[in-house]
C-alpha cells in the first residue's frame, strides 16, 4: 500500500516510526489512520496513534508529543497534525471511539501492513445509495457510470468495488474517497459505513449437486 498524499516518501515515515521505537522500550507500533489511508488527494489533517504498552497517562502525553515534534521536523504541517497515544489494552474499551477507524483504515508503520491484514481481515466501505430524487433518464445514467452498460465495469471496476444489492456497493477501505468524490460528482446522498470482514466460507451449491463444473 502507497499514500500520494503525504508530505514525505512512506519509506521516510516508516524508517522514522522504526527508530522512534527503538528509542522507547514502550512503543508497540505507530499507526497512520483516518483520511489519508482512505485515499483522500488532499487530507484535512494527517492522524497517528502511537500504540504503547503499560504507558500512564503523563507518558502517553510526553511520547505522542514527542512524535509530533519527529513529524514536523520532517516537514509535517503542525496545524494539520493529530497524534495520540493509547495503550493497547484501550482497544477492547467501549468507549474509546476511535477504535474501529484505527482497526479499519489503520496502516502500521513498524510492520508495514494494513492492521486488518495483521488481523487476518479486510478493511470495507459499505455505501447505501439514496437515488429517490432521481429521474428514470438520471438513474440509468448513473446506473451505466457505476457499473457499465454490460453492469461488469464503470468506477466499480476502476475501484475494485463489489455491486452487493440495488445500491449497495462494497468496496476496499482505501477507495472510500475516490468513491465519495464520484457521489459528490453525481450529487448523490448516501449512509456510509466502515467494515472489517474475513472470508468466512465460500461454497457453490451448483458444483456440489453437478449442476454446472469447476471451472480449471
Amino acid at each position: 500500500m502507497r499514500f500520494s498524499n503525504l508530505p514525505i516518501e512512506l519509506s521516510e515515515l516508516e524508517h522514522v516510526a522504526e527508530e522512534f521505537r527503538r528509542e522507547h522500550e514502550g512503543v508497540f507500533d505507530v499507526v497512520l489512520y483516518g483520511s489519508v489511508t482512505q485515499g483522500k488527494e488532499a487530507p484535512n489533517d494527517f492522524d497517528f496513534m502511537v500504540l504503547l504498552t503499560g504507558a500512564d497517562e503523563s507518558e502517553r502525553f510526553e511520547l505522542a508529543f514527542e512524535f509530533k515534534e519527529m513529524l514536523i521536523d520532517m516537514g509535517f504541517p503542525h496545524e494539520r497534525l493529530d497524534v495520540k497515544a493509547m495503550n493497547l489494552e484501550q482497544m477492547w474499551d467501549p468507549n474509546y471511539l476511535a477504535v474501529p477507524g484505527l482497526v479499519i483504515t489503520g496502516y502500521s508503520l513498524i510492520r508495514r501492513r494494513p492492521l486488518h491484514e495483521l488481523m487476518n481481515g479486510e478493511g470495507y466501505a459499505l455505501f447505501i445509495l439514496d437515488i429517490r430524487g432521481m429521474t428514470k433518464n438520471e438513474k440509468n445514467k448513473f446506473s451505466f457510470a457505476l457499473r457499465g452498460r454490460d453492469g461488469k465495469t464503470g468506477v466499480l471496476r476502476d475501484l475494485e468495488g463489489r455491486y452487493l444489492a440495488p445500491w449497495v456497493v462494497l468496496l476496499p477501505v482505501e477507495a472510500t474517497y475516490r468513491f465519495k468524490e464520484f457521489l459528490k460528482m453525481w450529487k448523490v446522498p448516501y449512509e456510509l459505513y466502515l467494515m472489517f470482514g474475513t472470508l468466512y466460507e465460500s461454497k457453490d451449491w451448483r458444483i456440489e449437486e453437478g449442476i454446472v463444473r469447476p471451472q480449471p
